[in-house]
């Protein structure tokens, strides 16, 4: 229930942001930067929705946005009022962190055999059938994953969030995931090259190793997908230098997120990565197989007649 200064708790405040969609006149050169968003959204429409920091990096490379924390600052606050203003969709920039779990039940038998259908018509046989190696995708940047998970599930490799890997229900569950397969696990990790983003994968790797081990599991193989040095100056990525608080491991003479990379770029090198480890005469067979039983299943679906 509201309280008696209309806030849940009872607490007063003083609101200096807007709350819900706001009408919003903004000055000349914040609406140059507006604009400058726009641009890069649609020259990467086909990979939507974006992170902020890619968004950034975008601008940054191509409209010499200053590269700086503050501007980065800057342009949340930006996109936080456009989108409030539906200058630029909501849709279109990936900012979530919560979970939502819904109630189940369905309003009618026809809705229920309707969503039965729907499900069917995007039936695909499990595309990782006959590979000799299990393979995930595993990202650090959770805003990340949609964009790159697009593209591994079309190879048949699952994606998961690493970034909180520093949790031991996380590393435990990937170690009985992995130690329950009959095929050996290959792991290919996407994250930042700095202390923070390397320590992740090297910690991960020996603690969920351990576990596996332990479990009677085969121990999988953990490779670096990006970023990597190789890319840094192939894409000639943009560096800073290693924070001062971030001590890890060896000093790094220079670090780059993994969202430096373009969304074409990124993609990319992930679909080219998935593609040297995993059998693509086997993926072309199950997918023809996922045809052939969708097809069946449609052909057993209730019409309204029976």
């Amino acid at each position: 229930m509201t309280g008696l200064n209309g806030t849940v708790s009872g607490r007063a405040y003083k609101r200096t942001r807007v709350r819900g969609f706001a009408e919003w006149t903004p000055r000349p050169h914040v609406q140059h930067l507006v604009d400058q968003v726009r641009t890069v959204l649609e020259e990467n429409r086909e990979f939507l929705p974006m992170t902020a920091r890619q968004v950034f990096y975008r601008l940054v490379g191509a409209h010499r946005y200053d590269k700086t924390e503050q501007a980065y600052a800057r342009l949340l606050e930006t996109l936080n009022r456009a989108r409030r203003a539906r200058m630029i969709p909501m849709g279109s920039i990936r900012d979530d962190g919560g979970t939502e779990i819904g109630a189940p039940g369905w309003d009618s038998p026809e809705q229920f055999w309707r969503a039965i259908e729907s499900t069917a018509r995007s039936y695909t046989h499990a595309l990782d059938d006959g590979q000799p190696v299990a393979v995930e995708l595993w990202v650090e940047a959770a805003g990340m994953v949609p964009m790159v998970a697009r593209v591994a599930g079309a190879l048949g490799v699952p994606t998961f969030s690493s970034g909180g890997f520093d949790s031991v229900t996380l590393k435990h569950g990937a170690a009985q995931r992995i130690s329950w397969r009959d095929t050996p696990t290959t792991v290919l990790h996407l994250g930042d090259h700095d202390p923070s983003g390397l320590s992740i994968l090297d910690s991960a790797a020996e603690d969920i190793s351990a576990f596996v081990r332990d479990m009677g599991g085969q121990v999988p193989t953990f490779a670096r997908l990006g970023v990597t040095e190789e890319q840094i100056s192939r894409y000639r990525l943009p560096s800073a230098p290693q924070k001062a608080t971030d001590r890890r491991g060896e000093h790094m003479r220079h670090t780059v997120q993994a969202e430096a990379m373009s969304p074409t770029q990124l993609t990319n090198e992930v679909r080219a990565g998935l593609e040297r480890v995993i059998d693509l005469d086997a993926l072309e067979t199950a997918r023809r197989l996922g045809e052939r039983e969708r097809a069946d299943i449609l052909a057993r679906i209730p019409t309204a007649e029976d």
